[in-house]
């Protein structure tokens, strides 16, 4: 093997951990809450929430193009899943050093993550936020508004370690047959 292909294996190979490494983060953050249901001051403010998730979000894409295309195209979903369609398309409209993401460049971003008292299936995420981000409002202030809050934080944070589950298993064949059953929903997509 040439330097260039033992090179292209170990970034890889490195990618690889890192995206292991965040999937960790999330899942011990939301299992922290599953074991012992503890109050979460950072997710009192949407801006917040929209911050801290797209971070993580520009984290987990950082680097990607040294992935192979099927794992690009599952890390794509991952991150789309879990973090929704707004702040998923934000990740390439922020510099790696602009620092925290501004509240007045992402204002309709932002706007669409705000909860309503009629939110039905926000436990199973139907509106798009992203599983993370519904479990964080849940957690926080803005969640108060739905009826169903403990319901929505505790189904939401189980799909995300099922979710997470199955990325951390990601084969080549899931690109092909993304369909996993999870609890709640009969037929669910990664």
């Amino acid at each position: 093997m040439s330097d260039w292909t033992l090179s292209r294996a170990k970034t890889r190979i490195d990618r690889r951990e890192e995206l292991d490494e965040l999937t960790a983060r999330i899942r011990y953050e939301v299992r922290v809450h599953l074991n012992g249901s503890t109050a979460h001051n950072a997710y009192d403010e949407l801006t917040d929430i929209f911050a801290i998730g797209h971070a993580e979000c520009s984290a987990l894409l950082k680097h990607r193009r040294v992935l192979p295309l099927w794992e690009r195209l599952l890390l794509q979903r991952y991150t789309r899943r879990l973090y929704g369609k707004a702040v998923s398309a934000t990740v390439g409209d922020l510099p790696a050093d602009a620092g925290p993401a501004p509240a007045a460049a992402f204002g309709p971003e932002i706007a669409s993550l705000t909860p309503d008292s009629g939110d039905t299936g926000a436990k199973f995420d139907l509106q798009g936020r992203g599983l993370v981000n519904v479990f964080r409002i849940a957690a926080g202030r803005h969640g108060e508004i739905w009826p169903d809050r403990h319901d929505v934080a505790t189904t939401s944070a189980r799909s995300v370690l099922t979710c997470s589950a199955v990325f951390l298993r990601r084969r080549v064949w899931h690109v092909v047959w993304p369909v996993y059953r999870v609890r709640g929903l009969r037929l669910w997509k990664l």
